[in-house]
C-alpha cells in the first residue's frame, strides 16, 4: 500500500551509494526525492539544483535525500559527476519505491521498472506533509525549499 500525505513513514534502513546504511534521523524534517535514472540529463539537473540549495535546507534543519533504483556503482559515478554532498539511497530492491508508491512502468525498450520523479516532504514526527507529482527537475528544489520555509520559519 502506497504512502500518502498524512501517513506516517514506517521506520526504514537503506543502503547509501557509499555502502553505509542510512537511517533517517528522528526529529528532523526530510525531503525525499525520487528520480528515475542516474546520469540522465534531467536527473543531473534535479540533483544539482538540490545541491545548489543544500546549505539552505541544512540551515532550516532539513535533510535532503535522493532515491533511485540504479546499482550503487552508478550512483557513485552520479555523485561524482554532480558533486553531491547529501545521501543517495540505492533502492535496487524497490523497497522504498514500492513503499512510497512511485514505481513506474518500464521505459520504451527497457524491461527495468524505475521510480517516477516525485518528491515527499516529511515532518519531524515522520508524517508526510506534502507530496509532489509530475515534478519539474529544474524547479523541484526551489519549490520544495519555498514550502519548507513557509512551514519552519
Amino acid at each position: 500500500m502506497a504512502l500518502h500525505e498524512g501517513d506516517r513513514v514506517p521506520p526504514f534502513t537503506a543502503t547509501q551509494d557509499n555502502g553505509q546504511p542510512y537511517v533517517p534521523q528522528s526529529g528532523r524534517w526530510q525531503v525525499l526525492f525520487f528520480f528515475p535514472k542516474a546520469a540522465t540529463t534531467h536527473c543531473q539537473l534535479q540533483a544539482r539544483r538540490y545541491q545548489a540549495v543544500a546549505a539552505d535546507f541544512r540551515e532550516l534543519g532539513v535533510d535532503v535525500v535522493g532515491i533511485n533504483s540504479d546499482p550503487r556503482r552508478e550512483q557513485v559515478s552520479f555523485r561524482e559527476l554532480c558533486v553531491l554532498d547529501y545521501p543517495l539511497l540505492a533502492d535496487e530492491g524497490h523497497v522504498l519505491t514500492e513503499m512510497f508508491g512511485v514505481m513506474d512502468d518500464p521505459w520504451p525498450g527497457e524491461q527495468v521498472r524505475r521510480a517516477r520523479r516525485e518528491t515527499f516532504l516529511v515532518d519531524p514526527q515522520g508524517v508526510i506533509v506534502r507530496h509532489w507529482t509530475n515534478v519539474d527537475p529544474g524547479t523541484d528544489a526551489t519549490t520544495v525549499l519555498e514550502d519548507v520555509r513557509s512551514r519552519v520559519s
